[in-house]
């Protein structure tokens, strides 16, 4: 008599779950043991949760820089003190900081990825900077390691006037095109590097260009990947 009554609290209880469901505008359908949660929201039949077309979400990827030959220099964001940032100067010569980039396994792969560098100009001025973006973009294969390809370069100009110590954000490819990842994989690698070189013609302020911070913008379908190095 117990187990009966259990029962019908159970079916009860799943009867108002779909009313609850039903009412908050949520439809199930069940395909080949897929669950789909209205049109963008999926768990596959392994419980991994997916997320298309506008369920996508965005986030940054960060990188952390380094110097080499050509670095910028480091100098203090405001007086003789303080905290410091890497400085692109206006010197007529090229200055240069490297990083390397790893997608992430909650990329959904094939999807464009936006650079973009923030900064800030040190002097009040108009004026034009050039932005200029080296990568080479590989995936990782392991039956069949792939060797990367020449370097691309894309180059942008941010267009002053100018306010000192301002936070400013650029996007590194002209328009925001992003980079075309058709093809490209988790756990692929970007080598990069951004430079000024203020003797260009298009580079026409005359003062310091401070990096701040340089991260990609991309989309996100899962939490993770299904395997170690496989989507």
């Amino acid at each position: 008599m117990p187990d009966k009554k259990m029962k019908c609290l159970n079916i009860i209880a799943m009867k108002k779950i779909f009313t609850l469901l039903f009412l908050a505008g949520i439809s199930l359908s069940i395909s080949a043991q897929e669950v789909k949660l209205n049109t963008n929201l999926a768990i596959e039949a392994d419980g991994t949760m997916r997320m298309d077309d506008a369920a996508t979400v965005w986030d940054d990827l960060r990188v952390t820089l380094d110097k080499g030959a050509n670095a910028a220099t480091l100098g203090y964001l405001a007086g003789s003190s303080g905290p410091q940032i890497w400085y692109f100067r206006d010197n007529n010569s090229l200055e240069s900081m490297s990083f390397t980039v790893q997608l992430p396994h909650s990329w959904k792969e094939g999807t464009a990825i936006y650079p973009h560098i923030h900064w800030t100009p040190n002097e009040s001025l108009s004026g034009n900077v050039e932005w200029n973006f080296d990568y080479t973009w590989a995936n990782y294969e392991s039956a069949s390691p792939v060797v990367f390809p020449t370097l691309t370069t894309s180059t942008v100009v941010s267009t002053g006037p100018f306010t000192a110590n301002t936070h400013l954000i650029t996007p590194l490819t002209p328009g925001n095109a992003g980079l075309t990842a058709t093809g490209k994989k988790i756990s692929s690698i970007l080598i990069c590097r951004i430079w000024r070189n203020s003797s260009n013609t298009a580079d026409t302020y005359n003062a310091y260009a401070g990096l701040l911070f340089i991260d990609f913008h991309y989309q996100l379908d899962t939490f993770g990947s299904r395997e170690e190095y496989v989507k």
